[in-house]
């Protein structure tokens, strides 16, 4: 099957020789020091069976933007495009649509592959959106522990405010639909490892950033977006966005709800927030914590303390679902694993938290997911790998396809 993606990126355009065509996006940060956005769609060909996924070759299509306009006319926005062809399809079919954040160590071919692969294993019937912010993917199939590690540390940090601009966008988008046209269906988030770092410095420059509606805009219409230098946090910036918000495999720290400055006020945007967590994480337990001594994470053991965040915040231990054979990092279990998956599709289909199946419960708010007695429904995860036919051998843009890893990155 060919699962259509919905992309917004940050990262730097690669073009054709001689041309302003844009074929593909590398791994530092795009212009205006990454607040630049772009957004376009990809096909993604799944084999379920098979556990593949690939890029079709030349469906990457980037919506034309044209902020310089001549009088008497208005900008052309890329989102704009891509936001209604999302309301359309919300509307017309009452469904949903997934918007996900990826982790570290992947390229842009990367992040809409496993979009599209999250998408179909999923197996919900939703769109499919992806912020790929730029990570770098390693050469060698598993993340440099400090070159590849850094890099990524600091262009996380400094797309939080570009996915704060992508929801004003949002924001702007849906202010502005006649009432008829406003589709009433939920968004859901699924943020992976350091994709979570992105997400909380995003909810920070949105606290920090023009009110949309009270904000001076442009005189293109288009809010104003530049971040309020020195300025206070306001609440006022947040806005229910989201119905529900998985975070899995969390390279944040274990306190972050604990602190405004961190995801304490993320509940806000929700419905509810449900933390995917596993002592048994090596990228976590050695990479993040161990070599970049970023102290306990989040996940790891899931909050610090879940008895004085919100109430909308549950944690699950995946701990005793994962395999070091089937996912030798054991850190991609929310797309490796089917008791995991199960588990995260009952969350998104809106089933309360104490109503979810094989889990049991360990704490106020926090359960652990049982091992499925039957051993072979987790020996018939094996990594799902890129099917090389469909992979384009084409020039430097679009070489980010050629070749999956198998074990690295998040």
């Amino acid at each position: 099957m060919d699962v259509r993606v919905y992309f917004a990126t940050n990262r730097q355009p690669l073009t054709a020789d001689g041309t302003d065509q844009i074929m593909g996006f590398g791994s530092d940060l795009g212009p205006v020091n990454g607040l630049s956005v772009r957004y376009g769609r990809a096909d993604i060909a799944v084999d379920l069976a098979a556990r593949t996924y690939a890029l079709v070759p030349g469906s990457v299509h980037v919506e034309p933007e044209q902020l310089i306009f001549p009088q008497g006319s208005g900008p052309v926005l890329g989102s704009d495009t891509i936001f209604g062809a999302l309301r359309a399809d919300m509307q017309a079919k009452a469904r949903a649509t997934i918007a996900f954040i990826h982790g570290f160590s992947n390229s842009f071919v990367d992040a809409i592959e496993r979009a599209g692969w999250i998408s179909a294993f999923y197996g919900l019937d939703a769109n499919m959106f992806v912020f790929s912010w730029p990570s770098v993917a390693s050469p060698f199939g598993v993340p440099l522990p400090y070159v590849d590690y850094q890099h990524d540390r600091k262009t996380a940090a400094a797309s939080g405010p570009a996915v704060a601009r992508t929801l004003r966008r949002l924001y702007d988008f849906v202010d502005t639909l006649p009432e008829g046209q406003r589709c009433n269906q939920s968004i859901h988030l699924v943020c992976h490892s350091m994709g979570v770092y992105v997400l909380r410095n995003a909810l920070q420059a949105l606290m920090q950033m023009p009110d949309p509606v009270a904000g001076a805009t442009m005189s293109s219409g288009v809010s104003a977006m530049v971040r309020m230098g020195g300025a206070q946090p306001s609440l006022i910036g947040l806005r229910k966005t989201f119905d529900k918000v998985v975070l899995a495999a969390a390279d944040e720290d274990a306190d972050a709800f604990d602190d405004p400055a961190k995801l304490k006020y993320l509940p806000r945007t929700a419905t509810s927030v449900t933390v995917y967590h596993s002592t048994k994480d090596w990228v976590l337990n050695t990479l993040s914590a161990g070599t970049k001594f970023n102290g306990p994470r989040l996940g790891n053991d899931g909050p610090e303390n879940m008895g004085s965040i919100s109430d909308k915040v549950t944690a699950i231990d995946c701990s005793d679902v994962t395999t070091f054979e089937q996912d030798p990092q054991e850190h991609q279990y929310y797309r490796i694993f089917p008791v995991v998956r199960d588990d995260i599709v009952q969350v998104l289909n809106g089933v309360p938290q104490n109503q979810v199946t094989n889990r049991e419960p360990v704490a106020s708010a926090r359960y652990r997911i049982r091992p499925q007695a039957d051993v072979a429904a987790n020996a018939s995860a094996a990594k799902p790998r890129v099917a090389k036919a469909r992979v384009p051998k084409a020039p430097v843009p679009k070489a980010g396809a050629a070749k999956k890893k198998q074990a690295g990155g998040s």
